[in-house]
């Protein structure tokens, strides 16, 4: 069986199991509550399904409701189980988690802005590139034109020379989103517009996946390298999950992509996933990835990314003397609509010629 498989049979029996907590916690039982829990159950395919056949204002809603649930019952399981001496009422645990459900959807609307000056000698001398980065807006049936705007604001605002997305652009049916797919087209980057595959791309559909991306205006590197400009040159690694459904461009061949570079380029990788592969370090100057957004909830989601990829925050990691990466904290959210102090963020990295460290700036928009 397909890992992406084994990962949906598992998460419906945990949330099957969450279900079954709740209705045995609840005082009342009653046939109408358990209709109820089922229906709350059975939501995710009512959303696959929506997203799939109704128009767009049902499936949001039905979206909508199905993941600020899921992202409810997870605060309701956290909460009762650790406070459960303290809150004797299943109530009370209702009132506190749908409190942080609410805060938690309203910091996906404050999204960070991070500004980084980044010093090479690869970079001719007076000469300054702005790129703007970011990843993981999962466009679908809950993230839509919203993130769109943000994506404008921040392009008319800044400028930028080169934009790129590092995968989960796509994360749903976008055969009735062409408003989106106009409204990215228009963004203006003289360099290009870039991008990388995310896990999402392929649960979505790989094709239907890359017909928006590519009809957006993105170059999309699977495992290829494009020439900016002469000292510039970015590299655009496949996401791993391509194997699970026999779509990888090059398997186990990502090291000799490098090696037909010359050093004296300024490389910048574009891989989804922030795993540094020990064959390939020092072969780029910049990294970028997503896909872990920022752990979403803290303090759990900061052990779970030091267990997971060796790092305990997003953000900026010098890799000195091998250049740098970046991990975005992702634009939208592929889940439940929440977020507990890890904002969602863009950032705007303008490369200099010359020597020195970077500069950080972090800002919301």
């Amino acid at each position: 069986m397909k890992p992406p498989f084994v990962f949906i049979s598992i998460f419906f029996f945990l949330y099957f199991l969450l279900h079954l907590y709740l209705y045995h916690r609840l005082k009342k039982r009653n046939p109408y509550i358990l209709v109820l829990l089922l229906l709350a159950f059975f939501s995710p395919l009512f959303m696959r399904l929506s997203d799939s056949y109704f128009p767009p204002l049902f499936a949001y809603i039905i979206s909508f409701a199905s993941l600020f649930w899921m992202g409810f019952m997870l605060y309701f399981i956290l909460i009762d189980l650790l406070l459960r001496v303290f809150l004797k009422k299943a109530l009370y645990s209702v009132i506190l988690s749908l409190g942080l459900s609410i805060y938690s959807y309203t910091e996906t609307l404050r999204p960070e802005l991070i500004h980084v000056i980044l010093y090479s000698p690869k970079i001719p001398k007076d000469l300054s590139l702005r790129i703007l980065h970011f990843s993981d807006v999962h466009l679908g049936p809950v993230m839509g034109m919203d993130k769109v705007r943000l994506i404008e604001e921040t392009v008319k605002r800044y400028k930028p020379d080169l934009i790129i997305s590092t995968g989960d652009f796509v994360d749903g049916n976008m055969k009735n989103k062409a408003h989106l797919k106009e409204a990215l087209l228009k963004l203006p980057a003289p360099l290009g517009k870039y991008a990388v595959l995310g896990n999402h791309e392929y649960y979505r559909g790989i094709d239907h996946s890359l017909k928006f991306t590519r009809d957006a205006g993105f170059t999309v590197l699977r495992d290829e390298v494009s020439e900016v400009l002469p000292f510039l040159v970015i590299v655009g690694l496949d996401d791993d999950d391509c194997r699970y459904f026999k779509a990888c461009e090059q398997e186990g061949k990502k090291e000799e992509i490098f090696r037909a570079i010359h050093r004296d380029k300024f490389i910048i990788l574009l891989k989804h996933k922030p795993r540094l592969d020990t064959k390939i370090i020092g072969s780029f100057d910049l990294m970028l990835s997503g896909h872990t957004h920022g752990g979403l909830y803290f303090p759990l989601g900061k052990w779970l990314l030091k267990r997971f990829f060796g790092f305990e925050y997003p953000g900026w990691h010098a890799l000195n003397p091998h250049g740098y990466l970046f991990v975005s904290k992702g634009l939208g959210t592929g889940g439940p609509p929440m977020r507990f102090l890890t904002p969602p963020d863009l950032a705007i990295i303008e490369l200099k010629g010359g020597q020195g460290a970077f500069h950080l700036y972090q800002q919301y928009l």
